[in-house]
Order: structure tokens, then sequence, then C-alpha cells
């Protein structure tokens, strides 16, 4: 939705020294950015030393919206270090020379702290990042503080500041310019102490992740899957969220509204349930309602005007009676009844097939797991589904009677073939570049087509229907 899709932002991280201590720390901070917060992320923080931390963030002691943690490597020496925010998908490590030394200055009385930095800035900004870092020193003699910022490896401002035994006196840092809206910009600063303004003594670095938004920014939606931050919500309520289902069944959905502004927002769907917003928030609640065969369209209002529309897809009973590749493995001509198009990874639906219909696939592979791809179509009696590696191996034609693969790069390896779950063919193949192989009679049962990298068409196809029909004359 914003931020990093999750319900969480981890902007600072940093290796330090504590005040008159010679233990380096590392660290980080994040701000919740759902509300009610889902949960705190695992942080990770590996080393040449090995893992030095692995936990889900604590709550930062005093701050209900904010998360932490820190942890002492001692006096060692890492040559680098590595973060990594699990649930946000996202990490990054150092570069040479980022690692303060052992410092070769008496730090007592010398410190750091309510070090601020925003998370998020406006694209009307004058700025980048700010930065006010508060420097003591209560070490009976003068110091200087230097302060430079980084952005891609390149320094793009610093200052130096004197601070009189005794002073506790703000380091304020703001440069560059703000980036486009959605972007996420990771800045890093190095913090160096000395005692003559000559001879700098490098003790502390900080990486700052800044999120930048329009002016006035807020999104609203009926969030189903693959969306992140319903991985989060899903387990966090034992429940599973998604836009297609059997007709007439019931099913819940999340409404979610986020705001980058002190106004105050109104979402309302057309349930009636309604969420006001809160600044620098994403807020969200579930609602229940009933999935109709076909297309619906679910309809949204922001602050009384029509906003967006969601679409929710309802399948029936209905047989797959065949699929063949119109343009490689983007689109397809799908023959079916009352069937849907969904992606196999992140099991989003995007399309209604209730006869023949051209479907372009090719947004079902915006998901992958593991460089697999994929889509399928599902009805009440049926299933097909097709999988996509790198764009190179595809299903290029099904009828019930038989599955064609293509490979647009040549193949040489294991084809294997299950049916209700035990193997009924093996052997190897040699395919060309741009060759085809064909696996055939299929019969009723559930199907599975193996490569010697995985499955690439799974199925299901159900015998014909009987019927006996019982007449009653009247006596």
């Amino acid at each position: 939705m914003i931020y990093r899709n999750r319900c969480w932002f981890t902007y600072d991280f940093g290796v330090t020294y504590k005040v008159g201590g010679t233990n380096r720390y590392v660290g980080y901070t994040g701000y919740k950015v759902c509300d009610p917060a889902v949960a705190n992320p695992r942080v990770l923080v590996n080393s040449d030393l090995g893992m030095l931390y692995n936990s889900q963030a604590p709550d930062l002691g005093g701050y209900t919206d904010f998360y932490g943690g820190q942890v002492s490597l001692g006096n060692v020496d890492p040559q680098w270090i590595e973060f990594r925010v699990v649930e946000e998908g996202f990490g990054f490590m150092s570069d040479p020379g980022d690692i303060p030394p052992q410092p070769d200055i008496n730090m007592n009385g010398i410190g750091g702290y309510s070090y601020t930095v925003n998370l998020s800035a406006s694209t009307s900004s004058t700025y980048g990042i700010d930065i006010s870092y508060y420097w003591q020193n209560y070490s009976g003699r003068t110091i200087y503080i230097k302060g430079e910022v980084y952005r891609g490896g390149t320094k793009i401002c610093e200052r130096i500041v004197q601070i009189n035994h005794g002073q506790v006196v703000d380091v304020h840092l703001t440069c560059d310019v703000p980036g486009s809206d959605g972007e996420i910009r990771m800045y890093k600063s190095k913090w160096y102490v000395s005692e003559d303004n000559s001879t700098w003594y490098h003790v502390e670095t900080k990486w700052n992740a800044v999120y930048f938004y329009t002016p006035g920014k807020v999104v609203g939606d009926i969030v189903f899957r693959p969306n992140p931050i319903i991985y989060g919500i899903e387990q966090y309520l034992n429940k599973e969220f998604r836009n297609y289902g059997r007709a007439n069944s019931n099913y819940d959905y999340v409404l979610m509204l986020c705001s980058m502004d002190p106004n105050v927002n109104q979402l309302v769907d057309d349930m009636g349930i309604s969420l006001t917003s809160l600044q620098f928030k994403c807020r969200w609640r579930t609602g229940t309602d009933t999935y109709q065969l076909g297309v619906r369209n679910r309809q949204l209002t922001l602050n009384g005007s029509p906003y967006r529309t969601v679409n929710v897809y309802g399948y029936g009973n209905g047989k797959i009676r065949n699929i063949q590749s119109i343009t490689e493995h983007n689109v397809y001509s799908i023959d079916a009844d009352r069937a849907v198009v969904v992606s196999v990874v992140g099991q989003y639906a995007f399309d209604y097939v209730n006869g023949v219909r051209n479907v372009d696939v090719s947004q079902a592979y915006l998901y992958s797991l593991f460089g697999v791809k994929g889509w399928a179509v599902i009805n009440a009696d049926e299933r097909f589904a097709g999988f996509v590696t790198d764009g190179n191996q595809y299903v290029r034609g099904y009828d019930r009677n038989y599955v064609e693969l293509y490979f647009r790069n040549a193949y040489s390896g294991s084809f294997e073939v299950l049916k209700d779950g035990s193997t009924v063919y093996n052997t190897n193949i040699n395919v060309p570049a741009g060759g085809t192989y064909r696996y055939e009679p299929l019969s009723s049962g559930e199907w599975v087509v193996y490569l010697n990298w995985g499955s690439v068409a799974s199925f299901k196809i159900l015998k014909n229907t009987t019927s006996l029909t019982l007449s009653v004359q009247q006596l």
C-alpha cells in the first residue's frame, strides 16, 4: 500500500559505540504503519563474524508507534555487516569503510543521542533528508563533531560543529532534493570526533531509508492477496482473503485506507463499511460478502466521491474443454464453463470465462516463487494450471485428451507424468529449441506433468456425468 508494502517501515540502521565504552553496537529503529499494527517484523543482522542478531523487533520503550533493537558486538572488529528485515523483503550490506574501527580517542563523556531523521518526505519538500543528531560533551575538553551524508556512494553534504565542555549541540544536516512519489531512497551518514578539528576518528555509521510521497496522498482499497500487507493480516486473524471463490459462498475482505497527511479522509465501500484516516497510518478492518457467479464490481467512495472499482470473481460448475496458446505463453484461448483465471503464485483472479475467450495471462507472471510463475483455470468441477520458468518451457495446448509442452530453449532431461499421485509415465526426452512434446491419452483423474526442475502443468479431469431420469405416471 505505502512504504515497502508492509505494516512496518524500518528506516534507521546503525553501528556505533556507547558513551565512554569500547563495545560496538548495531541497532535499528522502525515505524508501525498499520493501525492497529499487525505485528513487528523479524530483523536479521549478519556479518563476517557470523549471525549477530535474529529476532522479532521489540517495541521501542515508551513509544507505541515505534519498534527497535540493538545488540553489543563487544570489542571485535567486523569487516562487513548485513541488515535484513525479513517480512519487508528488504536488506543491504555495508560498504568497505563503513564499519568504524576501535576509536583512538578517549570517548568518555562524548556521545550522540536523540537522533531523529524524517522517515518520509513530501515530493514538494526542499530536501531529501533532514537529520538532527544531538551530541553531548562532558569530557572536560573541547571537541569537534563532523557529520557526512552519502547517497549512492557520493558525499552530498557535511557539517563540522565545535562543542565545548558541558554543551549539547544539535548537529543538523539537511541536503539533497526529494525523490518521486513512492520512491524509497537509502542515505548513509558517517560521524567523526576530533580534538583539534584536523585529525578525525570515525565513531559511527547510520543508514536511513526515506519514503517520498506527493502532498495530500491518500490510498484506499479493498485488498486481497498478493498484496504483502495481507500476509501479515491473514496470520494475525487466521483467515484467508481471496478475490475469487465458489459462487454463493461467503468471503472475507480487508478494507484499507492509508494517508500521508494530517487531513481527515473517509473511505466507504458498497456494503457501508467505512474507515477514517490517521496521519502516516494505514487503517484497516474486515468485512464479509458473498461471491456472485461471474464478475462483480465492488465500488469504493473517498470523501463522498467515486474513487475505485475492485473486481471479485465467482466460479460455478463446469468443464475445462480446451486451452490453446495464441501468442506464445502470454495469451491463451480458453474454452471452459463458469471458470475464473487466477495467478498460481499469489492466488489472485483476473478474468472470468464462460464459453470461449482469449485471456491475457501475462499479468499472472508478476508473481513468482523461486523463478516459477503460472496461471490456472478453476471451476467447481475441474482445474488446469500451467507453469512458466523464465518464459522457456510452457503449456502450448490442452484439450482433455492430451497436453503439449513447448520449449523455447533446448531441453534434455526427465519427463514424468503422475496420475492421482502415482507415476504412470517416466522417460528422458531431448527436445530442440522451438520443439514440442505431447503426452496422451488422458483420462479422468488428477494429473501432474513434471520436468526435472519441477511441475509444468497440473489438471483434473472428471468423468462425463451420467443422469438417471425416473418418470412416474399419476394414478
